[in-house]
């Protein structure tokens, strides 16, 4: 147990170390048209995010449009034609004047088993593969994504728990089926989780999730008890040391609030077991655990985007299980397809995608799920 010396000691260190870093990484300067700069990020059809600009991090969401530059992870330097402004973030036409290839080849794998599974189907449900597999979500149309967000389901949108979750879940319950002893199955999985994150490039909610998940795997490997508290803490302090300019993603507060509400919060409330039916209990005790997260949420969603959610709760319900689903039938169906027989689940996917789809559109069309300020 450290004494309050030491942990005062620490949170110095941590502290200098955070804003020394915050200070020499972040983007400060203004951008106007005609100006060169110098941008990192994926071109898919013309257009993607930026990670990096001018060798260092945006505080905010920064997205590109450039022409014919060919699908895939670049380096590209360019002119500022056109800006444009929105809720989503900032969005700058490029005129490419240098461009260098900077691959990702385990994402590009992931890219083109996608584009294998979905390519007798819609182009509507390869993006939405590459939004809830890859993190993809600027590839979906507006219409969309304001549905996800009135209806409190946007983050189902990005790389998060559900994810890690499913893939820890999953990989274990297979590997299990084919007795492979517990020592041996959970360094599998640490390792495919790895790539996987690897692949999908870093966000603050999958590098919350995988050190989460990674300590989970760790303590199973070496058959030690894993406290949730801690590792919260340490992916916390991780993720600022290392990617100090996420103290200004909306995303990064939403990711730790949410998980902070669970851990903190919900853990501390009294359980509801009254009634005879596990089933029913296991309902209203997820009900209540939705409805904290949602109630430790709204400072956010009020401060950010100047809206309450006010019954999202009962939307996350229905659309959760269904997208949960999707996303395990979605990582089944790539995994089936370096066998070729992704046939045998991939028309699941197409079906799952349709009832989720149809269910935003339905509950999007409920007033007052989310109020508008």
């Amino acid at each position: 147990m450290l004494k309050k010396t030491e942990i005062g000691a620490l949170i110095i260190i941590f502290a200098s170390i955070f804003f020394f870093r915050l200070y020499w990484t972040t983007f400060k300067e203004k951008i106007e048209i005609g100006d060169i700069i110098e941008l990192t990020g994926r071109v898919d059809a013309g257009r993607g995010r930026i990670e990096n600009i001018n060798g260092k991090y945006p505080v905010k969401n920064m997205y590109f449009i450039v022409n014919k530059v060919e699908d895939g992870e670049k380096i590209i330097l360019g002119e500022v034609k056109k800006i444009k402004f929105s809720k989503w973030g900032v969005q700058y036409n490029i005129e490419a004047e240098e461009v260098k290839n900077k691959e990702n080849i385990l994402r590009n794998f992931f890219i083109k088993k996608i584009k294998k599974i979905s390519a007798d189907y819609s182009f509507s449900l390869e993006h939405f593969l590459r939004a809830t597999v890859l993190g993809e979500g600027y590839l979906l149309d507006e219409d969309v994504k304001e549905k996800f967000r009135y209806t409190g389901t946007a983050h189902l949108l990005v790389i998060s728990g559900l994810h890690i979750g499913v893939i820890i879940a999953g990989m274990s319950l297979l590997l299990l089926k084919l007795n492979i002893n517990k020592r041996k199955r959970y360094i599998l999985v640490f390792i495919i989780l790895t790539l996987y994150v690897i692949s999908i490039g870093k966000s603050p909610s999958i590098f919350r999730a995988y050190i989460m998940g990674s300590i989970y795997l760790l303590g199973n490997i070496l058959y030690e008890k894993v406290n949730s508290k801690k590792s919260f803490i340490l992916a916390f302090c991780c993720s600022l040391l290392i990617f100090p300019t996420w103290i200004y993603s909306i995303s990064f507060w939403m990711s730790y609030i949410a998980v902070f509400s669970i851990i903190f919060i919900y853990e501390k409330i009294p359980k509801i077991k009254k009634y005879r039916s596990k089933y029913l209990n296991k309902v209203l005790n997820t009900l209540l655990m939705t409805l904290t997260i949602q109630l430790c949420m709204t400072p956010i969603f009020y401060i950010f985007f100047n809206t309450i959610p006010l019954f999202s709760v009962f939307s996350n319900l229905i659309i959760i299980p269904i997208a949960s689903v999707f996303i395990m039938i979605s990582f089944m169906t790539i995994f089936l397809s370096n066998f070729y027989l992704e046939f045998l689940t991939i028309s699941l996917v197409n079906y799952t995608y349709i009832i989720l789809i149809k269910s935003i559109e339905l509950l999007s069309e409920i007033p007052y799920l989310t109020l508008e300020l």
